[in-house]
């Protein structure tokens, strides 16, 4: 029975085989090519990579409904030291304060700053605005220093500490330069107790005159660091009318002028 030319041509031979082996090179190739997946996906072998290459368009951002959130905005550490605010000296954070003195008062109707509007500036988170966050961060600086808040504290001419930072008081701060106008109420009494023979005056004295700690207050600085620490310690007394008159007795019918070492043990109990 002969075959027929059509079906010779779809009979499996390893002579067809080799017949397409012996195909020019060039023609292979485009063979090869033919086939090819054209839909964004590479499987030809790559050297430098183990599997396929997916070469499709670039993603879109999501859009800013969608984005994470990235929470609140941060809060000072007051466990770190400002980078700008550590260096400033008592006097500048003073006068900061001054400058922008209303934004550091309490809720109306507070006329005046307090220790609890400051903390209440400081807690809150920075916003990156440029002219609230330097008030947060000037507030924290003033908290990490209890002696500043104290001495704005204090009332310029009584020395009298009333839980509220006047702009007077404020301002009779940074106006003085007393290096002890930051020491509290003890710690002056304290000094004067160290003193106490240097300041008495004579020999057989047993007390100290005001009028001669007066006197001694108005004397100039000389440049000797122990008379000048005397004469800073003088004014520091005389500045604070509290003080001095607790000093020469905390009873105001007992008051005689004078300032003795019991009255001044009995004020450090």
């Amino acid at each position: 029975m002969s075959v027929s030319a059509y079906n010779q041509s779809v009979a499996l031979s390893p002579d067809n085989a080799s017949l397409g082996d012996a195909k020019p090179a060039s023609e292979r190739s485009a063979a090869t090519s033919s086939v090819q997946l054209t839909v964004g996906v590479n499987f030809t072998a790559q050297t430098n990579q183990s599997g396929p290459t997916f070469s499709g368009p670039p993603q879109r951002p999501l859009p800013e409904s969608l984005r994470p959130n990235p929470g609140p905005p941060p809060r000072p550490n007051p466990t770190l030291p400002d980078p700008y605010y550590s260096k400033q000296s008592n006097e500048q954070l003073a006068q900061g304060l001054l400058n922008n003195y209303d934004a550091f008062k309490g809720r109306w109707p507070s006329r005046y700053v307090t220790q609890q509007s400051l903390q209440q500036t400081a807690n809150q988170p920075l916003t990156g605005n440029p002219y609230k966050d330097p008030n947060i961060r000037l507030a924290n600086e003033v908290l990490k220093r209890p002696g500043l808040l104290q001495s704005l504290d204090r009332d310029g001419s009584s020395g009298a500490v009333d839980g509220r930072l006047t702009k007077g008081d404020i301002t009779s701060f940074v106006r003085s330069s007393n290096p002890l106008k930051l020491s509290d109420d003890k710690q002056i009494i304290q000094d004067v107790l160290n003193n106490f023979n240097a300041l008495k005056g004579g020999y057989f004295s047993s007390t100290i005159k005001l009028r001669d700690l007066n006197a001694r207050a108005m004397q100039p600085l000389t440049g000797n660091p122990y008379n000048d620490h005397l004469t800073q310690l003088s004014r520091e007394v005389m500045a604070r009318s509290d003080l001095r008159s607790a000093m020469d007795n905390i009873y105001s019918w007992q008051r005689d002028g004078r300032i003795s070492r019991q009255e001044l043990y009995t004020l450090l109990r």
